[in-house]
């Protein structure tokens, strides 16, 4: 089992499901240097109003009225930092907040702690060796679509890491949670940082007709998590028998050789990006996402043989979530492309996907740099 550093190099978001209600569940404050959006803590509300005003509580919340005036109702001392159980540095315009706006909450453990589960960062490596290994499959086409004619990657994944979740090689890699300190989160606003309009034929940055709010793990925050290539485990269950065990991919043998594939994979992945948004370089917009790609392309070539980048989590977009290796396929629009916009002809000359989300302030979401710690 090896310990490996986790550090987020942008906003990092997984969430954990729940939506918050603005005025009701969160609230935005401000100090003369700082803005902050408060998260409500029901249990500590009901504390202060009382147990007999609950009635009241559901009444106010029906009737859409701020949670701070109806506190100050039964606790005139109140502040909202007394019924609240976080407070995140917010990155959000609180001018263009409206009722019934939402904040997509990140995940927490029991102890409050923001964190990144094994699962998302074990599903984004698994990604980064599918599309490695793909072009190996013959015929890949006709591996694509299930009896039902679904769009999807189940049958290569079982040709390449097992028949089924016994048989998956992946059983093999065990990757822990990453937890992360309690003051971490911070809150941004998600946008339509890119996006190619049918009636102009032009880029329009910031294309804000639905922003997004979002809690996130900030920016050079770093957690521990553990992760183990259990090779003993995986050379006695081939041996106990050989064809129910899917093969191990070399990438996989070592943590060196996996971060020098995800490296390599995550610098290709954003290569592509780059030459692709270099097409409209000069439209306004996509200069700026190009010089942040660039950015974390620099940081992806400096990683020595034990680091590596990699991209997880809310709005990393269609071409990191996928690995983008359909992209390849000779009948790719047709195929791909027509199974994601059934129907529409109104893009058929764009780009796919032909938009891009970042923050309000342009920049990107999701990337993190692993490194593996040496026991000293």
């Amino acid at each position: 089992m090896s310990r490996i550093k986790i550090t987020t190099l942008t906003p990092v978001h997984i969430g954990s499901g729940n939506m918050l209600q603005l005025n009701t569940e969160f609230v935005p404050t401000a100090t003369l240097q700082e803005k902050y959006i408060r998260i409500i803590d029901d249990r500590k509300v009901l504390e202060l109003v009382g147990e007999e005003h609950l009635d009241d509580w559901l009444l106010s919340i029906e009737k859409q009225e701020d949670i701070k005036e109806f506190v100050k109702r039964y606790a005139p001392q109140s502040k909202v930092a007394d019924y609240s159980k976080r407070r995140l540095t917010s990155f959000v315009d609180s001018t263009t907040l409206k009722q019934g706006d939402t904040l997509k909450e990140c995940i927490h453990n029991g102890f409050g702690l923001p964190y990144i589960p094994g699962s998302s960062i074990k599903g984004a490596m698994r990604t980064a060796i599918l599309t490695s290994l793909v072009n190996t499959i013959p015929n890949i086409e006709s591996n694509i679509r299930d009896k039902r004619e679904k769009i999807g990657a189940e049958q290569i994944e079982k040709r390449l890491f097992g028949k089924d979740p016994n048989a998956d090689v992946f059983r093999f890699l065990q990757v822990g949670d990453a937890y992360f300190e309690q003051g971490s989160e911070i809150a941004v606003q998600l946008v339509m940082g890119l996006n190619i309009t049918h009636n102009t034929e032009n880029l329009i940055p910031k294309e804000n007709k639905k922003p997004q709010l979002v809690e996130a793990i900030g920016v050079e925050e770093e957690a521990l998590f553990q992760l183990k290539i259990d090779k003993q485990h995986y050379e006695n269950a081939k041996l106990a028998n050989p064809n129910a065990i899917g093969e191990m991919p070399q990438e996989m043998m070592s943590i060196n050789s996996l971060f020098g594939l995800i490296n390599s994979y995550t610098c290709t992945l954003i290569e592509k990006e780059i030459n692709i948004w270099k097409n409209y370089e000069e439209r306004t917009g996509a200069d700026k996402y190009i010089e942040k790609m660039d950015e974390i392309l620099s940081e992806a070539r400096r990683c020595q043989s034990d680091e590596c980048v990699l991209r997880i989590g809310h709005a990393s977009g269609w071409r990191f979530i996928t690995g983008a290796w359909a992209e390849d396929l000779p009948n790719f629009n047709s195929t791909i492309v027509n199974a994601a916009r059934p129907n529409n002809r109104n893009y058929d000359e764009y780009i796919f996907p032909k938009s891009r989300r970042t923050d309000s302030d342009g920049d990107l979401i999701g990337f993190v740099k692993l490194k593996a710690i040496k026991d000293e």
